[in-house]
């Protein structure tokens, strides 16, 4: 599939007020005739920085890839700052919001790369082997 011509929406808002809300599902319903009526791609809002239009307001639809496929994530980049969202709407299945880094900050501060070793991961199997004998052999068998 391929970006549908959505240039139109240049500076629209797609904030999370009523008029953004209102406009998002306009902007969906430009993906739908390629995924049979549905919107099959994951839309998600990212604030860029950018120097004309209103906050929030849409810049422009950069797709994962080129063409893109169902479920693919297409980036509908908004002139930050843009107001997080507070509420979902009947859409929430197929939008979604992150900043530039929200998948790595999400990591990170949760502790993810030291989570195991300050849980003792890096000790945890080292002695649990030893006390016990490493049990029996059964005899070996020979084709017939």
């Amino acid at each position: 599939m391929n970006l549908p011509k959505i240039h139109q929406f240049e500076g629209v808002p797609l904030g999370d007020d009523q008029q953004g809300r209102a406009n998002w599902v306009v902007l969906e319903g430009y993906f739908k005739p390629q995924c049979g009526g549905t919107v099959c791609v994951n839309l998600i809002r990212q604030p860029v920085s950018h120097d004309f239009g209103q906050d929030c307001g849409f810049v422009e639809a950069v797709p994962s890839r080129t063409p893109y496929y169902r479920g693919d994530p297409v980036y509908i980049h908004v002139k930050a700052p843009c107001p997080p969202t507070s509420s979902p709407d009947d859409s929430a299945g197929t939008t979604s919001q992150g900043g530039d880094n929200a998948g790595q900050d999400a990591g990170q501060g949760n502790g993810g790369q030291d989570a195991g070793q300050d849980n003792g991961g890096q000790d945890a199997g080292t002695d649990a082997g030893t006390g016990t004998d490493q049990g029996a052999s059964s005899p070996a068998t020979t084709p017939s």
